[in-house]
């Protein structure tokens, strides 16, 4: 802390401590890695979770969508966006289906269970900062006589 005293007399300016350049890399790196699982998660995720069903090819004027849909692929494949083996796929998939999004109790108690511990990880160490600034601040509890124009 700088020992530069406020206009009329008050606590000098808070200068916060610098961390080492160590310390910048490792939290670089620790972003990185936490950046590299999520994207790869997120990567796994989806590729396990796409369709493992083969369906037969029929034509798309057989397939059971809309005449709009139907417009839509037509213009897809003369494009060469997709070919009509997927487009069969993506409409077998998208079928309407009762149990399309099933909710894993365990996976969804895991997730609520990681969060937790994340808030109570975050609410525990901002009050170990705040309280560490307050002591660098005013010093030691019990120690800091109030500012003068703060006196009641």
């Amino acid at each position: 802390m700088t020992d530069i005293s406020a206009p009329g007399g008050g606590f000098g300016f808070y200068q916060p401590p610098e961390q080492s350049p160590r310390g910048q890399f490792l939290d670089s790196v620790i972003i990185l890695v936490l950046l590299m699982v999520v994207l790869f998660g997120v990567t796994y995720f989806v590729q396990s979770s796409t369709s493992t069903t083969s369906v037969k090819t029929r034509p798309l004027a057989e397939l059971p969508i809309t005449p709009t849909e139907k417009q839509q692929y037509a213009l897809a494949i003369k494009h060469h966006l997709v070919d009509l083996p997927t487009v069969n796929q993506q409409v077998a998939d998208n079928k309407e289906d009762s149990n399309k999004y099933p909710i894993a109790v365990g996976t969804l108690i895991v997730t609520f269970g990681v969060i937790g511990l994340y808030m109570a990880f975050v609410y525990v160490m901002s009050f170990k900062e705040y309280r560490e600034v307050i002591r660098e601040r005013f010093g030691p509890p019990g120690t800091a006589e109030p500012n003068a124009e703060t006196r009641p």
